[in-house]
Formats: C-alpha cells, structure tokens, sequence
C-alpha cells in the first residue's frame, strides 16, 4: 500500500489480487448475496484507491482493508432496500460466463440422510448469523471465519477490545438460544 501511495499503480494491482477472494467472501457471509458481494467488494477496493494518499500504516494491511469491508457491508445493512437474500452452500453460482462451483467443495461424499441433515444445520446457522445485529455479526465473522485479534477487530468496527469481547459473547449466546430453539422445534 505505501508504494501505492508513492505512486506505483502496479501496487495496487498486486493488493487487489491479493485480497480480492477474501473481501468478496467476507462480504458474502455478510449479506449472503453473491452479485451484493461483489458490488460491495468493488466499493471496497474503490475506497482503498480514494484513501492512498491519507494512508498511514498504524496497523496490519489487513486490519485495515478489512474495517473498510466492514463499514461497508454496515452501511449497505442500513439501506432501506437491503433484504437478505439466503443461498444453498451446495449449488453452484451461475454466471454469465457459466457456472462457478463454491469456495468450499466437500470432496467426501455422505449418505443422503446426513447429506440432509447437515444441510438444514447449515440453514439453522444462516439464518441465526444473519438474525444477529449487524456489529455482532460483523465482529463474530471477522473473529472465526477471518481469525483476526479481539484489538485488530475493535480497530475495524471502532470498539475498545473489551467492548469486540462482549459483542462477540452477546452475539455466541444469542446463537446458541437461536439453534437450541431450532433443535427444539420452536
């Protein structure tokens, strides 16, 4: 990024073919709308490019990229037209150049039942993530699915790290009584 900044337009090149899976994906466990996420990853790394001359590296790359990820996902979370839109993990994406298989592929193949099973869990799971308000869910998908720090996590969503601990707590509670209830019938 601070070659970027110095001028060096291949720089971003690089930093965008590095982190470009990682901010679609994260904005896609997001909002769970794979057009959305590349719309939001774009917006992403246009604020990347507008913000080179004010960068200053005061922590990871990442960390940083990643707060912009979030702000956006945020504030698209808070426009009126925003309706969550839920996806099976198993079926392909279509494009216009064809069909893209998932990021995650299960190359064991299970029995139908547990085929079934697993997928209304993964359902269960969805649907609780996105039940979550939007800074808890932000700080859980940063912290498991992205590993990163309780303090890298408050530097991105703006909270001390005491306060990333709690919403994270709050938001792992609120998932188990959202399940429990699912395995409960409610």
């Amino acid at each position: 990024m601070l070659q970027f900044k110095e001028g060096n337009q291949n720089a971003f090149r690089k930093l965008f073919t590095r982190y470009k899976k990682n901010i679609v994906n994260f904005c896609y466990r997001f909002c769970a709308d794979r057009e959305l996420a590349e719309d939001l990853a774009q917006e992403v790394f246009l604020r990347v490019f507008k913000a080179a001359p004010r960068y200053r590296p005061d922590a990871r790359f990442s960390t940083w990229i990643f707060k912009i990820a979030t702000n956006v996902c945020l504030n698209e979370m808070r426009k009126k037209r925003y309706r969550f839109k839920r996806e099976s993990l198993d079926i392909p994406v279509n494009t216009d150049t064809g069909e893209i298989p998932r990021e995650i592929e299960d190359r064991v193949q299970p029995q139908p039942q547990d085929l079934l099973v697993s997928r209304e869990r993964e359902r269960f799971i969805r649907e609780a993530i996105s039940d979550l308000p939007g800074k808890q869910r932000a700080a859980i998908l940063l912290r498991v699915v992205h590993g990163f720090s309780y303090q890298e996590i408050g530097k991105q969503i703006r909270h001390s790290e005491k306060s990333v601990k709690s919403l994270i707590y709050r938001g792992r509670q609120h998932l188990r009584q959202a399940l429990e209830a699912k395995v409960r019938g409610e």
